[in-house]
Formats: structure tokens, C-alpha cells, sequence
């Protein structure tokens, strides 16, 4: 009994008490007053005003990135493409996000279309450009405030105009998680999470049940996969933003796999074939992630342990088809 209430009481604690809201902060000087209303440039080359049609009377979700990033930029795109995934019919209409250039002068309208379309962001996604003194303006309005460009990091600002509240998150967050974050930041969501899922959660989590528990495995390249890996690849479903890696110890010589884990960057300068010719192939490059060697290792059995399964369930599947 005590563990249900203490689960209970830790679900309310998230999302404010049930029915409720969590109240704007007083005086925030979030808004018309302190975001501007400068002009900013579209991937379609719409020139907008930033804080009118961007912003005014929206949730939004603001992440930094320049197109020729090898790094962060690309995996955190892709993650945050999939919690555009988790938020449905929600983006566009209640939420939107909102990508802007901290590389203006060279990230073009047509550079910014290329990346949005290789990440397959969709309707609700607007990549800006613009002057860069604007944009240097707006990246320390916003709080990403780093002197070069390859030091910024992986945060996001999560805001809502209407009610003034904004937080400050990472797309490098448990993707669940991330998408309930933004959802909360609609007062309406808020009050039916409350009095419908908030009590269905909890009784979840007082029967000891989480989220991923249904695939978890406990292999120690897991969660690494997950957060790094998974929004670019899959194991058995098809090519993503990179290629498929169903079998890849099959396919690729295990030392070569964890030289490219580690030193993906050195291995293209150095002219490797393979990887030469990945790097034509798709059109964001593998981002040198500043693996272990034992961090390749776990990596790779996550993988050979989630082909085997995924050859397994094909398996089954034909065998289960009458001819």
C-alpha cells in the first residue's frame, strides 16, 4: 500500500496536482518584450518576424544546429524528429518546433530544406536563417550562448507563450520522457493528464512496470544504442537516416566496426573505402561521438544480440504464412 501511494504521489508531484496547472512564473519577461520581433528566414525562404509568427501564442520546442555540424547536430535532429513522431497530430496545431541556424552566414535557405527533408521533419518544423547579428541576437535572447560554433550543446528550450513558462531541456533526454515534458506544456494536458493518466500511471508504476520494460534486454550497449544510435538507425527495419544494421558483424570486419565507433572522421581523412563510400551514400555523415573501445564493444553486441532476434521474429513470421 505504501508503495502504491509513494508512486502515486511521485506521478502528481510531475504533473502538478490533479486538475491543476502549473502557474506561470510571476513576472516572466518572456514574451513581446524580450523575445524580438526581428527578421528571420524560412528553409522555404519565407522571410518571417520571429516573435509574431514564430513564437506569439504558441508551444514551442527550440533546438540550435548548423548544417555542416559532424558531430551533435545530426543525432540530435534525428531525436528530436522521433519525439515529433511521439507527439502526433499535437505538432502543427498545439506544438511546433523550431530549429535555428547559430551558422547563418553559411546555412542558406536551400542548406536548411536539404537538412530538414534528410531528417524527414515535416509540417510544423520551421528551420530559420537570417542576418547574423539578428541571429547572435536571438541565440543569447534564448540562452545558447557559445563562443564557437562547434561548442554548442545539446539543450532545447521548451516554451509556452501563452502561459510564459519555459524550461530548458535536452534532446538527448529518454524520448518518452521528452515528449510528456512538452505535452505539459499545455495547461489543458496538464488538467486531463491529471484526471485520467496520471491515476493510470501510477497504478503502472505501483505494479512495478516501466515503459521500456517490454525491450529491455540488459545488455550493456543498450541504452548507449538508444540514446545515440537509434534515431539514425534501426536493427531489421530498413534504412533510416543511416544504414540499416541488421547482421553488420556478418557484413563488416569487427575490428573495422570498432575503429569506425570510435574515429569516424579520422577513417573518411584517411580515405578508407568503406567508409568513404557511407560517407557518399547518405547525406549526414556518421558523427564522431568520442566512443570507448569498450563502448564499440557493447555497441556491437546490442547489435549482433538484436539482429539474431530480429532474424528470429522474420523467421516465425514466414513460418506462420501458409503458401
Amino acid at each position: 500500500m505504501l508503495k502504491r501511494l509513494f508512486a502515486i504521489s511521485a506521478i502528481l508531484a510531475l504533473f502538478g496536482s490533479v486538475g491543476g496547472s502549473i502557474a506561470a512564473p510571476g513576472g516572466s519577461p518572456w514574451g513581446p518584450g524580450y523575445l524580438p520581433n526581428i527578421p528571420v528566414i524560412t528553409q522555404d525562404g519565407k522571410t518571417l518576424q520571429f516573435y509574431d509568427d514564430v513564437i506569439k501564442d504558441k508551444i514551442v520546442v527550440v533546438s540550435f544546429i548548423y548544417t555542416t555540424c559532424r558531430d551533435i547536430c545530426p543525432v540530435m535532429t534525428a531525436r528530436l524528429a522521433q519525439v515529433k513522431d511521439k507527439l502526433g497530430d499535437l505538432v502543427g496545431s498545439r506544438i511546433f518546433f523550431v530549429s535555428i541556424s547559430i551558422e547563418p552566414e553559411v546555412d542558406t535557405p536551400d542548406k536548411l530544406k536539404n537538412y530538414a527533408e534528410v531528417f524527414q521533419t515535416g509540417p510544423g518544423w520551421v528551420f530559420l536563417t537570417g542576418n547574423p547579428a539578428d541571429i547572435t541576437v536571438l541565440r543569447h535572447k534564448l540562452g545558447e550562448r557559445s563562443r564557437k560554433v562547434f561548442e554548442h550543446r545539446s539543450d532545447i528550450m521548451l516554451g509556452n507563450d501563452v502561459t510564459g513558462e519555459w524550461a530548458k531541456d535536452s534532446a538527448f533526454s529518454d524520448l518518452n520522457t521528452l515528449a510528456m515534458t512538452i505535452k505539459a506544456m499545455d495547461p489543458d494536458w496538464r488538467n486531463q493528464m491529471g484526471s485520467a493518466e496520471a491515476a493510470a500511471a501510477g497504478a503502472a508504476a505501483a505494479r512495478g512496470e516501466r515503459p521500456i520494460a517490454a525491450t529491455s534486454t540488459g545488455l550493456p550497449g543498450q541504452a548507449l544504442f538508444i540514446k545515440a544510435c537509434a534515431a539514425c538507425h534501426t536493427i531489421g527495419s530498413g534504412k533510416r537516416v543511416g544504414p540499416d544494421l541488421q547482421a553488420l558483424t556478418a557484413r563488416r570486419d569487427r575490428d573495422w566496426i570498432v575503429n569506425y565507433l570510435m574515429e569516424p572522421d579520422q577513417m573518411r581523412a584517411k580515405k578508407d573505402p568503406i567508409a568513404v563510400e557511407l560517407s557518399g551514400a547518405y547525406k549526414i555523415r556518421m558523427p564522431t561521438l568520442g566512443l570507448s573501445k569498450n563502448d564499440a564493444a557493447d555497441l556491437i553486441a546490442y547489435v549482433d544480440a538484436m539482429s539474431y532476434v530480429s532474424a528470429s521474429n522474420k523467421k516465425d513470421s514466414h513460418a506462420g504464412h501458409r503458401h
